[in-house]
């Protein structure tokens, strides 16, 4: 029977001499094949646990990435491992911003293309304006419309529908829960499909 590393390296720590017989197959080769079996197994759990410092590598961690990434989020529910992996990798990389960019970047990676419309102290209409105006209710200027420009789904509402329910109800709700995840806190956003 061959000797493991660790077995050899326990055996050649030991003193030299008559009393210390270090032949693998003798009373001390046998215990240090014994305690070298622990190191052994210590050390293949090491290079495992390296390759799951990062979460587009990780199989065994995977539910606490996750877990410290805030996911699943709103378009996770069920995905295989290679998915779970390849959004803890997207989430861990990602850089937040607080500018119109980053919700169109954010909208298009999951197939929604937007158009976002702030509002301002001047952007109402007045009784200056032109009849054709658009009139706007005074949501403030924290308040920006959610423009989603392709076809999104929808229903209409009926009677068994609580009294609140709009009228045509769209889903869109990825869209408005990955916004309502990343937006300050601040921000108010209307959604307005066309």
């Amino acid at each position: 029977m061959g000797m493991t590393k660790y077995q050899r390296v326990f055996l050649q720590l030991l003193p030299t001499g008559l009393a210390w017989n270090k032949d693998p197959d003798k009373t001390l080769g046998k215990l240090a094949g014994a305690l070298a079996d622990s190191p052994e197994q210590d050390a293949e759990s090491i290079e495992k646990v390296l390759s799951e410092r990062f979460p587009d590598q990780s199989t065994v961690l995977l539910d606490d990435w996750e877990k410290w990434l805030g996911l699943p989020d709103c378009t996770s529910a069920g995905q295989t491992i290679e998915e779970r992996r390849t959004a803890a990798a997207e989430k861990y990389r990602m850089v937040g911003s607080l500018n119109r960019q980053f919700y169109i970047d954010l909208a298009a990676r999951y197939g929604f293309d937007i158009e976002i419309e702030s509002f301002s102290d001047g952007a109402y209409a007045t009784c200056m304006d032109n009849c054709l105006t658009r009139l706007r209710k005074n949501y403030g200027r924290f308040t920006s419309h959610i423009i989603v420009k392709n076809h999104i789904d929808y229903r209409n509402a009926t009677v068994l529908d609580n009294c609140l329910t709009p009228l045509r109800v769209y889903s869109g709700g990825v869209l408005e829960c990955l916004f309502e995840k990343y937006k300050p806190a601040h921000q108010v956003f209307i959604y307005i499909y066309q």
